[in-house]
């Protein structure tokens, strides 16, 4: 149970003794050998506003009904356990709970083996600024072993007097944002990260010359490329363009695991932000329309693809959406769901690899219709990079054939919901096979 403040304070101050070693921090700007304490476990706290959860901590206090205050809660460290070390998070018993994760099974493996590597960063009330997870799997051991060998740790304490916490937020963002700590962010969270370190610089979201210029200084932070960042600062302004337009701001937790869909929409807005100026609207409602749709982040690549290639389908696509989404009712305005479980991958894989595709929003009220548009825009745009003419053929033969299939066509056209545009479609084909019919007839 954590101790209330002023008590872990002075059981710092009273218990810690120092340690015949310095730690090397990269401080303000500079490096900086500051003075390593052994400290008491028991008077550690976990940090709850830990950047490494943010999303996950919103999902958890919605699934909750309030925020997590381990301080207050006792039983919320638990759950704050449960965030840093665990997958699939869910609610149980109002705890918040998961499955162990194989970056934790390491974790515990190499403390076991190695002991601990570097020391916490903490301030003078116990609170942990660098070293949750770590704090997190000791507190878990101690609960579930009774461990009595992980009673003391080695931490840094630093004063807010010297470093305040725009100063740590630095130190932090540099020692955990890059590509070589044990665990890496789930792709929110990074991309969360990313932006509050982008604002602190003074980015403005609208100027791609202040985009670039931020990336550069917050290239050699996260260890990518400056077109790395840029990419990912895009991912982060649709990101939350898409909340405002959806009117649920700042509610990040709804769009776990969708990191590619939003560095995808980023990549193409850059170009039809200096290129395409007045197609602004209508591509940001197509690429708007296709994450309401739950559209993979596959799909909206071809939608870039055929926004380059095929601009007269995507632009049908556009108007056929536009008017589909005008007779949405105002009081059924699509919605953002939040999940009931977090996703079981663990950490946010930089290509793809085929994890990102169960990433996709879920939204009520929204026209399935539009999801059909999309699919049948695509379809149509990769069939027609298809040269093979008998290739084509042969396929829509397998999809007339595959509608034979146990009643499907019948069973379409009686239901009331389908019919009329079942019916509709079933004219267009008729009416094409009239038209090339003659196409069968020899001449010779």
């Amino acid at each position: 149970m954590p101790k209330p403040a002023a008590e872990r304070l002075q059981a710092i101050q009273t218990r810690r003794t120092p340690c015949d070693e310095k730690a090397k921090l990269w401080v303000q700007d500079d490096w900086s050998l500051r003075p390593v304490w052994k400290v008491p476990v028991d008077a550690l706290l976990l940090n709850v506003d830990n950047r490494r959860f943010a999303a996950e901590r919103l999902w958890a206090q919605e699934q909750l009904g309030r925020s997590l205050d381990p301080e207050n809660f006792p039983d919320d460290e638990r759950s704050v356990e449960a965030l840093l070390l665990d997958k699939s998070h869910r609610v149980a018993n109002g705890l918040i709970v998961g499955t162990p994760s194989k970056d934790y099974e390491s974790l515990k493996t190499d403390w076991d083996r190695r002991g601990q590597e570097t020391p916490f960063w903490i301030r003078p009330d116990g609170t942990v600024r660098n070293g949750n997870r770590r704090l997190a799997m000791i507190q878990r051991a101690q609960r579930e072993a009774g461990d009595i060998g992980l009673e003391w740790v080695s931490a840094v304490i630093l004063d807010p007097n010297e470093i305040d916490e725009a100063a740590l937020l630095e130190m932090e963002q540099r020692e955990q944002l890059t590509e070589n700590f044990k665990v890496r962010y789930n792709d929110i969270d990074y991309l969360l990260a990313l932006r509050e370190a982008a604002v602190i610089r003074d980015v403005d979201w609208f100027g791609r010359d202040s985009i670039e210029q931020v990336a550069g200084r917050l290239q050699t932070t996260v260890e990518k490329t400056s077109a790395e960042v840029v990419r990912d600062l895009y991912a982060i302004k649709y990101m939350d363009l898409f909340l405002e337009d959806s009117r649920q701001a700042g509610q990040y937790h709804r769009l776990l695991r969708t990191l590619e869909i939003f560095r995808d929409i980023g990549r193409m807005m850059i170009t039809v932000e200096s290129d395409f100026t007045d197609d602004f609207d209508r591509v940001l409602q197509v690429l708007f329309a296709a994450i309401r749709a739950s559209k993979a982040y596959q799909d909206i690549r071809q939608l870039r693809q055929m926004f380059r290639k095929d601009r007269s389908r995507f632009d049908r696509l556009a108007e056929d959406i536009a008017k589909e989404e005008a007779q949405i009712q105002p009081n059924t305005t699509p919605t953002l769901v939040s999940p009931t479980e977090t996703s079981p991958d663990d950490s946010d894989d930089e290509e793809e690899n085929g994890a990102h595709d169960a990433g996709r929003p879920s939204v009520t009220n929204y026209p399935p219709t539009i999801g059909r548009m999309i699919d049948v825009a695509i379809d149509g745009y990769q069939a027609s990079l298809q040269g093979d003419v008998l290739i084509i053929l042969r396929e829509v033969i397998n999809r007339l054939e595959s509608l034979a299939e146990e009643g499907r066509l019948a069973g379409a056209i009686s239901d009331l919901s389908e019919a009329k545009d079942t019916k509709a479609a079933l004219k267009e084909i008729v009416e094409w096979a009239d038209q090339y019919r003659g196409l069968l007839h020899d001449d010779g």
